[in-house]
């Protein structure tokens, strides 16, 4: 008897210990993360936590909206928060207090915006790869702040650079619009005066 109890109890210290060794930044009840998007999002927190700073980058799916109220990230968290809302998906960035200069509120907008297309798409691979942007970004910004590695992930500037000015990219399209009307006024003045 003394022995199985011994068997037992070294049987669930290993279990325990396989589990708390391969501890998962990913909380899925919805199941809306596919296992590339998990997979990275592992990875990634694996290495941080071999540095100094020990960044914490969680994706979570919850059933409701009203469910993100209640979510407290830790000091050195960013949770990256999807939740279901009749049929939508309403993807949230939540910021603990280490980072919450480095990504404001306007900023965690600006990259939700950037990856809005895919976001919003009702295809799994494509969502996916959305929240796969939306966590690339967030890590890249924290690399640039921790001074950690970048890696094969991380946004460029030009992609940076989108973010931190989406406007930028309308103006230049407003620039067009206005400089095609003003020719064709210009091409329609000219035409009229001939006749």
């Amino acid at each position: 008897m003394k022995n199985k109890v011994i068997g037992l109890v070294a049987l669930l210290i290993c279990i325990l210990t396989l589990t708390a060794s391969t501890k998962s930044f990913v909380s899925d009840p919805q199941g809306l993360f596919d296992n590339q998007t998990k997979e990275l999002v592992n990875q990634k927190n694996e290495s941080y936590q071999k540095t100094k700073t020990k960044p914490e980058i969680r994706l979570l799916s919850l059933k409701d909206s009203k469910d993100l109220n209640r979510i407290q990230p830790l000091k050195n968290q960013i949770i990256i928060a999807v939740a279901l809302q009749n049929k939508k998906k309403n993807v949230q960035i939540i910021v603990g207090k280490n980072y919450q200069d480095l990504l404001t509120q306007n900023k965690c907008g600006n990259i939700i915006r950037y990856a809005g297309n895919k976001l919003r798409s009702k295809k799994a691979a494509t969502f996916n790869s959305g929240i796969r942007l939306v966590f690339n970004a967030c890590a890249t910004l924290v690399a640039q702040k921790d001074k950690l590695s970048y890696d094969k992930n991380s946004l460029t500037q030009d992609e940076l650079q989108k973010i931190d000015h989406p406007q930028s990219v309308n103006l230049v399209w407003v620039l067009v619009i206005a400089a095609l009307i003003s020719f064709g006024l210009v091409l329609f003045k000219s035409f009229r005066k001939k006749k």
